[in-house]
Formats: C-alpha cells, sequence, structure tokens
C-alpha cells in the first residue's frame, strides 16, 4: 500500500483507489465505442479488422499504463480517429500513400515530438498558432467524420456528374438502421447515459441479426488475433521522396495540434491541479512512437477521460485501469468483427456533432479571424482531404490579416507555417 501511496500520491490527491478504479471502469465504457470504429476505419485502408482489433486494445494498454506511471494523471490514450479517418480515407485511399508508408511517417514524427518536449518546444509552438485556425481544424474534422459517415451508411453518395455528391435511397434498411442507431445515442445521450454509444451500436446490430442482415459470430469470446500482419508494418524506402515530405508535414502538423490540444483541454477542463504537464507531453509523445509500431495511427489523450475525472478520477490508477480492461475486451473479437457499418457509423456522427461545438468559440465580429477559419473548414471538408485544409489554413491565415493592415497580429511562427504551406501545395501528389 505504501508503494502505491508513494507513485500515484492518493492522499495529496484526496481519492482512493475504489473511486480511481471505478472512475477507469466509467472511462473505459465511455470509449468503448473504439473497439469498433478505429479497426473499422483501417480496415478501409487494406489492415486486417482482426489484427487491428488486437493491435488496438494491446496500444490502449500500453500508452494508458505510461500515462498512468510517468504523469499520474487520469487520462486514458489511445488513437484518434480524426487521424485515423484522415489516414484511410484521404492518404490512402485517394493520395495513394501505402499504410507501412503513413506508419513510418508516424513513427519518425513521434520522435519529434518526443525530441520537441524534451526540449520544451512543443507547447511554444502549439500556443503560435492562432485560435481560430485551431478550431477550425477541430470543426472540419467533425464534419469530415459526419461526411464519412453518411456515406458509409448509404444516406450520400459519390457521383461521376457535375453534382459530386447525391442522396441515397432513403428506402433502403441500412439507411434506416443508421437512422434508427444515430436516434438512439442522441436519446441515450439526453438521458445521461455513459454508455450511449455502445448500446447503441449494440442494439443496432441486434437487429442486424433479427432481420438476418447481420450473421451471428461463431463464439463470443476467443483468443485475441494474431498481429502478424500489423506490427512492425513500416516502409521507410521513400524517406527523401517529395512526396513522403509532404505527408510528413501535414501529419506532424496535425499530430503536434491534436496531441498537444487535447492534453491543454483536459488540463483546463478537469480542474485537476496543473502539474507534470511535461509528463504528460512526454508520456503522448511516446504512445504517438509506440502505435505505428503495433499497426494503430496515432494515439494521444482522449477527452472522454472527462467522465473518468467526473466519476472522481485524480490519478494514474483511473488510467491504468482504463487500459487493463481494454487489454481483457480484446476476448470479444468475435462480436466486434460483425458489427455492420449502418451500426458504427452514426457513432461517428455523434463524435462529429461533438466537435462542431467548437463553433462557438469562433470570432464572429472579427472578419480577419472567422473567414480564415471558415475556409479552411470548407477545404477541409469539400476536398475530400484533411492535409489539404490544414495547410489551407496556415497559407489563408497571416496573408488575411496582411491585407486587412492587422499584421501585428501575426507572429513569425505563422509565416513560417506559411512558407511552408506554398512549398507543401507545390510538392503536394496531386
Amino acid at each position: 500500500m505504501e508503494f502505491i501511496e508513494k507513485i500515484f500520491k492518493l492522499k495529496e490527491n484526496k481519492t482512493t483507489i475504489k473511486t480511481e478504479i471505478l472512475a477507469g471502469v466509467t472511462t473505459f465504457f465511455t470509449m468503448s465505442y473504439l473497439f469498433v470504429l478505429s479497426p473499422k476505419l483501417l480496415e478501409t485502408a487494406g489492415m486486417d479488422l482482426g489484427a487491428s482489433i488486437t493491435a488496438l486494445g494491446i496500444v490502449v494498454f500500453i500508452c494508458s499504463l505510461l500515462m498512468g506511471l510517468i504523469a499520474n494523471k487520469p487520462y486514458a490514450t489511445a488513437p484518434f480517429l480524426g487521424e485515423t479517418a484522415f489516414i484511410a480515407y484521404t492518404l490512402v485511399n485517394i493520395n495513394g500513400f501505402s499504410i507501412k508508408t503513413v506508419f513510418s511517417a508516424i513513427f519518425i514524427c513521434g520522435i519529434a515530438l518526443l525530441l520537441m518536449t524534451i526540449f520544451n518546444i512543443r507547447e511554444y509552438l502549439v500556443n503560435k498558432i492562432p485560435d481560430s485556425i485551431k478550431l477550425a481544424f477541430c470543426i472540419g474534422l467533425g464534419l469530415f467524420f459526419i461526411f464519412i459517415a453518411l456515406k458509409d451508411i448509404g444516406i450520400v453518395s459519390f457521383t461521376q456528374n457535375s453534382i459530386p455528391i447525391q442522396a441515397g435511397n432513403y428506402t433502403n434498411p441500412h439507411i434506416i438502421l443508421g437512422i434508427i442507431c444515430f436516434s438512439l445515442i442522441i436519446i441515450l445521450v439526453n438521458k445521461g447515459i455513459k454508455t450511449a454509444v455502445l448500446i447503441a451500436i449494440v442494439i443496432t446490430t441486434l437487429i442486424g441479426v433479427l432481420i438476418k442482415d447481420v450473421t451471428l459470430p461463431y463464439s463470443l469470446i476467443s483468443i485475441p488475433n494474431s498481429m502478424s500482419s500489423s506490427f512492425m508494418q513500416f516502409d521507410f524506402s521513400s524517406i527523401l521522396n517529395k512526396n513522403f515530405i509532404s505527408l510528413f508535414f501535414v501529419l506532424f502538423l496535425l499530430i503536434n495540434i491534436d496531441t498537444s490540444g487535447a492534453i491543454v483541454s483536459l488540463e483546463y477542463n478537469s480542474g485537476l491541479k496543473n502539474t507534470n504537464l511535461k509528463k504528460t507531453m512526454i508520456s503522448d509523445s511516446i504512445a504517438v512512437i509506440i502505435s505505428p509500431i503495433f499497426g494503430t495511427t496515432t494515439s494521444g489523450t482522449y477527452l472522454d477521460s472527462m467522465t473518468g475525472i467526473k466519476a472522481g478520477g485524480k490519478t494514474g490508477i483511473s488510467s491504468i485501469t482504463t487500459g487493463i480492461l481494454f487489454l481483457i475486451g480484446l476476448i470479444f473479437t468475435p462480436v466486434i468483427m460483425i458489427i455492420p457499418s449502418y451500426a458504427y457509423a452514426p457513432a461517428l456522427i455523434y463524435v462529429g456533432i461533438l466537435m462542431i461545438s467548437a463553433f462557438r468559440h469562433l470570432n464572429y465580429d472579427d472578419i480577419s479571424e472567422f473567414a480564415p477559419a471558415i475556409f479552411t473548414i470548407s477545404a477541409m471538408v469539400l476536398t475530400y482531404n484533411i492535409g489539404t485544409g490544414i495547410m489551407t489554413g496556415f497559407l489563408i491565415y497571416p496573408i488575411i490579416k496582411l491585407l486587412c493592415s492587422k499584421r501585428h497580429d501575426t507572429n513569425i511562427i505563422q509565416w513560417i507555417l506559411c512558407l511552408i504551406s506554398i512549398i507543401f501545395f507545390i510538392i503536394y501528389p496531386y
């Protein structure tokens, strides 16, 4: 007991082991939808579904364990859905990068991020990016989520005509079930049920079984799938290629903003003592390095951890508990693998809506702030390319400030990012 007290400082934080474990369980059930969404997204990038599920569980366990032991924070750490969607749908399926090349870029980004954290550069860089652009990234990702989900359900589809998108057939049972699933999520969330997303996914899948659209699994539990097809899947052969350089630029900026933004947001909203920020950033930098080794995308602190914090979580025991439960959850892989798109895609819509709520923080009264944000959001969604949107934001923000005679609102970092964006669009693999 003294050993536990020494590491986690339970008395200092005015908490108990029981409270911390219950908080970790709460966070787990809130995040459990990841078992479905993250591997399903990677499957569209050519990854084996079973291997991705196993990789997810192991990565969440290891990274949450590190967060608990190194930083003593109740922050569960897992692969970001936004980056997973971006990698699967844009980098792999549209830009043509192999998933191995992307994993290689993430691995290098993680090392760079760790070095920047150690030398106190990371937080400085993020603070120099304007709030309106950071908000635009969050909102744009949310809309991108919704776009992807509507497409997966069949509510919208791409065409080869002058009108690029058309409505689907709303009499299609998959669309009807998708709408039912989304409605269930909203109803349950409105009632304050923390496991709303998971319950809606399970109910919708069961409906699919009843109408014989979904085949029951061969077993409810099994030994976790092998990770042989996802472990150490790197390809550094194109590291000096101009396309790889543009890939690295986009991923590095996105990873830096996502991971740092999540930490700052949790630190700000959790009400916990603002201590060990550097240790927290070191923990999630290591998580970025670990993720591609096992075959998942960028991991970072999850905002869903707020549910555990509200349940009383104050120390690393909470995050460690969440990680252990993700590891145990791997035995239910057969059940996870049968979940259809119309059951998990509505969860993406819900997550997207939560991200779009950041819109209320945009400054409507200052056109030099509002216009670049809207332009960035539009570029992210309408080009179906988050990377293009990010670089568009960095390009246009200081230029608009200059044209509005507000050059004093910019800084050297913003102009450097503007220059990098110009280079990006020159070498971009169109």
